[in-house]
């Protein structure tokens, strides 16, 4: 079976820290369901119920649905997912993945652990964003979450790793934030996280971070869903913000994979980064100024898309594992043959 981690130019050589100026949303679709260690209790509470937007796109556009969904008997269970999205939007909706996550993918407990690097990107890269802005107090909320509220979702599993110097590392970036350092010294600090979180990736195949920023992706709807209003406003931008910083992980990741030898992962990649684009007309500004369209759907839908051209690892990887059984097989019945002529 091949084996992508040594076939991407992703790994952890390739030290990405993107500029957070401009705004570029972006798109995608759950593979997986949100993780539910991620959930944070306020947002839950406040979050209205979300009815499956993904399920109803992928209805619509009916771009098979049948293989990309309905996968009870895989125990990938889109249905639960999306139940999951609409179960508390925003943070609780992040909750209603990790189970389902750990017992309906292959490498549950390794992808909900990318997700949640993932998730704690995403709000740093908010936070660097806002603090780029001058913006000192909302990115100082941003900073503290990872450790205040996420970290310990995946502690465990850092340190078994080896990684456990991530959490300094984040610590060391919001106390720096909170003493409004001088910029570069911040991004530096950034650069730290960003090269520690590498290292993890790389240690996991292309199919877990494929499937991790369809999670975050998932996450970000929900977070869009709570930040805008009935009347299509912007009502929370703390929500929006969030939003706004998964995406811009999903589009680094998805950038470098692009790039990838593998032609298969990149061209998966690719129609990731096709979404990002499309997402820029439900985005202004950071603080929710400008003209656009508050529109959820456009992540959810995107997140359909994404997920339906995830299935092309997992097909390619079938059909390498199946040349090489028959291979095997081959093999024997030459053998038989000869032994048979003998």
């Amino acid at each position: 079976m091949t084996d992508r981690k040594t076939t991407s130019p992703r790994l952890v050589n390739v030290r990405r820290v993107s500029t957070l100026t401009g705004v570029v949303a972006l798109t995608a679709a759950g593979v997986i369901a949100v993780p539910e260690a991620f959930a944070e209790g306020e947002a839950a509470e406040q979050t209205p119920v979300i009815e499956s937007p993904a399920e109803s796109v992928i209805e619509a556009e009916g771009e098979g649905e049948g293989e990309a969904h309905a996968a009870d008997d895989e125990g990938e269970g889109e249905g639960a997912a999306t139940e999951g999205e609409g179960e508390g939007a925003a943070h609780g909706a992040e909750g209603e993945g990790e189970g389902a996550v750990a017992s309906g993918s292959e490498g549950g407990d390794d992808v909900a652990l990318l997700t949640g690097l993932a998730f704690m990107e995403g709000h740093i890269r908010a936070g660097l964003a806002l603090y780029e802005k001058g913006d000192f107090a909302a990115a100082k909320t941003h900073m503290g979450h990872p450790i205040e509220e996420k970290y310990e979702a995946v502690e465990a599993q850092l340190e078994r790793s080896g990684h456990g110097v991530l959490e300094e590392q984040i610590a060391a970036l919001a106390a720096a934030t909170e003493d409004q350092a001088d910029l570069t010294e911040v991004k530096a600090l950034f650069s730290n996280v960003r090269e520690t979180m590498e290292a993890v990736r790389t240690d996991h195949s292309a199919e877990q971070q494929v499937a991790s920023l369809i999670g975050l992706t998932r996450i970000a709807g929900a977070e869009y869903t709570a930040a805008v209003a009935d009347d299509g406003s912007v009502s929370d931008l703390h929500e929006y913000q969030d939003s706004w910083g998964f995406l811009r992980v999903v589009e680094t990741e998805a950038t470098q994979m692009a790039e990838s030898d593998d032609e298969i992962l990149a061209s998966v990649a690719r129609v990731f980064l096709d979404q990002v684009a499309l997402t820029a007309q439900i985005y202004g500004d950071l603080q929710g100024n400008g003209t656009f369209d508050t529109d959820p759907s456009v992540i959810y839908g995107g997140a359909a898309r994404m997920e339906l051209a995830s299935l092309k690892l997992k097909s390619s990887s079938i059909e390498v594992e199946g040349e090489g059984e028959g291979g095997e097989g081959e093999g024997g019945a030459s053998t038989a043959s000869e032994g048979e002529s003998d």
